[in-house]
């Protein structure tokens, strides 16, 4: 038996709404995945731990290979016991006893040392049984929290008088305050924070002044003014060490006012409870998630609240860029959870995120799920689209209300797994949908597109939020998909409490373009040719942006399509991507990006013959996205319009058309440039 991948499921999960290990195993052992996951059962139940889902099953392409699912209370507990379990297995095949009670005795100490205090535990269970969201920062201490953002408390069972953040506790206590920092994704010294050995020099001391770090550059005062922030300090000292990235935090310094709150913490838990909680919003999908995602942040803030924002666009805390790239999955929707700052959150949630560390909250107050459709199937066990919405749901059944698509029937089909009291709003571009009739019928509450305009009904009440072109993100309403976003925003803000006004205002002012949404719909001009820049990577969305084409090219203009997807998509996801680009372009110029595992050019020349097999379309392949988007420029006639579906970035266009176009090169870069 080999153990050749494990991962912790932190949060709620495809398996259970219980942090999970999950093991892939291989083994020629009948039931090996069973026998694996009764003894780690067994093991961490030995030491008194309250565990009790497991789950195992076949892996459908290798029959040696087994997925094993397996509860845990204690991280590093339930990764020994399976380690454990796995020799234990192995001996009885080799036909030596197997030592049960060295192994039980070893991981009952390894259990002991990370117990917390019974005060600790017996304030963690009756905060738990009263809906307050319970996180412990560490397993090697006893910091826990209680709540989210700037609603929450912190806890050490020995602090004493200290504020609800514990800031002059954890000012002299550097383990918890370093698992802080971490938490936060802040970089910190080595292991070796409680003994630190330092040349006379070589720290950079910064000032904190009313959050605000006194230091000429911007990566070293956000760095400060986030590090203070973390301990609820607007005024403070940070001491920085050189790294080969910059500077890691080394110590922060400062004092808050005496305070007793830390006393007032199990009244005010038991007297409101709900006022531990931030309102977050969840939002998962195949297609639209991101600008959905930054649709609603935008609205929140504009409102008035500190909103931190997590996307594949990066994360975002009232407006500061706290981290660039694809910022969708748990360390990152935690760390603005954590953050004290923190008011309202909006998380854009993706399928890798939620099978490799499940969910970072226990409950939302708005899920959304946008649609479903064919992509990344055969990655991760997932194989189907039934079992790809069955992993995109976990979003909206743990949502307090949930915005679903009434045009997507696995959206609809999600209903059915929402959480007892839970409500629906549905979204529809047809106001003839039987979805959404219903819905109303009933009295329930729901966005649709009515004269291309979005209408709300909410508590029986109907009226009109704003005309779909008038909001910049749908190109004058020619961008059907971004009017289905929009309406999705509009439900979910609806659902949080906004007004009509406020989300009018808010789609109306949010600008989707190159610099402040990139690779999502971004249109350029170029005289009379047009180029749309778009992330568009599965047949769905292709179908979508092709929409946009053709309503943005001119009398007898044309539409030519740049297009790739990405290696290690299934052969016939590859295929009905070339087919629908073939259904709905002029011309095809077929490009290799990401292999993942083919052979080079393999990709592109699936994609090409499925194009090539269903017609209509002039299909040409190339190596690289460079020589695909040259020829397709060259190609270009007044009218025209030429999409470019990049996975990477806006400068690849723009590098491309500067070898053989210098001007229009630069008309792209300024269009592409930031508003000043």
């Amino acid at each position: 038996m080999r153990i050749l991948q494990q991962r912790l499921l932190r949060g709620a999960n495809l398996y259970s709404r219980n942090p999970c290990l999950t093991a892939l195993i291989e083994s020629t052992l009948p039931d090996a995945g069973w026998q694996l996951a009764y003894t780690t059962r067994y093991l961490q139940q030995a030491c008194g731990e309250a565990v009790e889902f497991i789950h195992a099953e076949t892996v459908d392409d290798a029959p040696a290979h087994w997925r094993v699912v397996v509860q845990y209370g204690l991280e590093h507990l339930g990764q020994a016991a399976l380690r454990e379990a796995v020799e234990l297995i192995a001996a009885t095949l080799h036909g030596v006893p197997p030592e049960v009670a060295r192994a039980v005795d070893q991981l009952r100490a390894m259990a002991a040392s990370m117990q917390l205090p019974p005060a600790t535990r017996a304030l963690m269970r009756e905060a738990a049984a009263l809906g307050v969201p319970v996180q412990r920062i560490s397993e090697h201490g006893g910091l826990i929290r209680l709540g989210w953002g700037s609603r929450q408390w912190r806890y050490l069972d020995d602090a004493g008088d200290d504020n609800r953040l514990l800031t002059n506790t954890l000012l002299h206590r550097r383990q918890p305050m370093r698992s802080l920092l971490i938490e936060a994704q802040l970089p910190v010294t080595p292991e070796d924070f409680d003994h630190p050995q330092r040349q006379p020099g070589e720290r950079l001391r910064v000032q904190v002044l009313d959050g605000v770090a006194q230091h000429a550059l911007a990566p070293v005062r956000l760095l400060c003014e986030r590090a203070a922030a973390v301990l609820g300090l607007a005024h403070a000292q940070v001491d920085l060490l050189p790294a080969w990235r910059g500077y890691v935090v080394d110590a922060v310094l400062g004092a808050a006012p005496p305070s007793d709150g830390q006393r007032m913490l199990p009244q005010a838990l038991r007297a409101a409870p709900a006022q531990a909680r931030i309102p977050v919003i969840g939002i998962t999908g195949t297609n639209g998630k991101t600008t959905t995602t930054l649709m609603i942040a935008h609205a929140v803030q504009l409102a008035g609240y500190r909103t931190g924002c997590a996307s594949t666009q990066g994360i975002t805390l009232d407006g500061t860029v706290l981290a660039d790239g694809d910022c969708t999955g748990y360390w990152s929707h935690r760390s603005l959870l954590a953050s004290p700052l923190t008011d309202f959150a909006v998380l854009e949630t993706a399928r890798g995120g939620l099978l490799k560390r499940g969910l970072a909250y226990d409950r939302c107050s708005v899920g959304v799920m946008l649609n479903v459709s064919d992509d990344h199937l055969g990655l991760d066990g997932v194989h189907t689209v039934e079992q790809l919405a069955r992993v995109k749901s976990l979003v909206v059944q743990v949502a307090e209300v949930a915005v679903l698509n009434a045009d997507d029937a696995h959206c609809v089909a999600a209903r059915a797994r929402l959480a007892p009291g839970a409500r629906a709003i549905y979204f529809s571009m047809r106001p003839d949908n039987p979805v959404l009739l219903a819905q109303l019928e009933q009295g329930g509450d729901a966005v649709w597109l009515e004269h291309d305009a979005i209408m709300l009904s909410q508590r029986q009440v109907r009226q009109r939020v704003i005309p779909a072109a008038h909001i910049p993100a749908t190109c004058g309403g020619l961008a059907r998909y971004n009017i289905a976003n929009s309406m999705a925003a509009t439900a979910a803000l609806a659902a949080a409490g906004f007004t009509a006004a406020q989300i009018a205002a808010g789609l109306a002012s949010f600008e989707s373009d190159a610099a402040t949404n990139p690779l999502r719909s971004n249109v350029f001009e170029l005289g009379p040719v047009r180029i749309v820049l778009d992330y568009a990577h599965n047949a769905a969305a292709y179908a979508a942006v092709a929409t946009l084409a053709r309503g943005l090219a001119g009398p007898g203009g044309r539409a030519l399509a740049v297009v790739t997807a990405p290696g290690d998509r299934r052969d016939e996801d590859l295929t009905r991507t070339g087919a629908t680009c073939a259904a709905h372009f002029d011309q095809l110029y077929v490009y290799e990006s990401q292999s993942r595992g083919r052979a080079q050019g393999g990709a592109a020349e699936i994609i090409s013959a499925g194009a090539r097999a269903a017609g209509g379309a002039v299909v040409s392949t190339y190596p690289a996205a460079d020589v695909a988007v040259q020829a397709a420029y060259r190609a270009c006639q007044p009218g025209d319009v030429m999409v470019f579906a990049c996975g990477t970035e806006v400068a690849t266009l723009i590098d491309a058309i500067r070898a053989i176009d210098a001007p229009a090169a630069e008309q792209l870069a300024q269009q592409a440039a930031p508003a000043a």
